[in-house]
């Protein structure tokens, strides 16, 4: 399914679905001649995983943790590309 599908069918907008993409939350797509396309069976997984973490908060902690760090990599990277 593509992008917009798939977002739908696990309950968020495109761009926190693209976003949980990005840190691993959810799965990268399949390349399908040059579409990008989720399985549904790999988006149900990963939802489930995001039920499992709940429960678990050291999880959760490690998961926030994680997201930060991912943040301010971003954030460095165009800092850098800025400087150009």
């Amino acid at each position: 399914m593509d992008v917009e599908r798939a977002a739908s069918y696990v309950g968020f907008g495109r761009t926190k679905f693209l976003e949980m993409v990005d840190d691993g939350r959810m799965p990268k797509p399949i390349d399908v001649d040059g579409n990008p396309r989720w399985d549904r069976v790999d988006l149900d997984a990963a939802f489930d995983d995001l039920k499992e973490r709940r429960k678990d908060p050291v999880q959760r902690g490690r998961d926030r943790i994680h997201a930060r760090l991912h943040q301010q990599q971003k954030g460095d990277r165009s800092e850098l590309n800025n400087e150009d």
